[in-house]
């Protein structure tokens, strides 16, 4: 019988182990200098793409129209870096 009650104590333990290691973005947290890196970073890129969209610069309409996304996107990128 003690074998029984071993072997049912490894399932269960095994069970608890599959649980907690489920969501390991749960438990991930990161530190408030790589938070800021992050987020000046695709903030700069945002901003550049954003920059390079406007009229003064040389290129098509096409060209632009695209940096303009790019440049949203990437700030998007980088609110969401923040909150997350």
């Amino acid at each position: 019988m003690s074998g029984t009650s071993t072997l049912a104590t490894s399932f269960s333990a095994v069970a608890a182990k599959d649980k907690t290691d489920a969501d390991p973005a749960a438990r991930y947290q990161d530190c408030l200098a790589c938070r800021v890196i992050g987020t000046a970073a695709l903030g700069g890129v945002g901003v550049y793409a954003l920059n390079q969209s406007r009229a003064h610069q040389p290129g098509s309409i096409v060209g632009k129209r695209i940096m303009a996304g790019l440049g949203v996107c990437f700030l998007i990128a980088g609110a969401m870096r923040w909150t997350k």
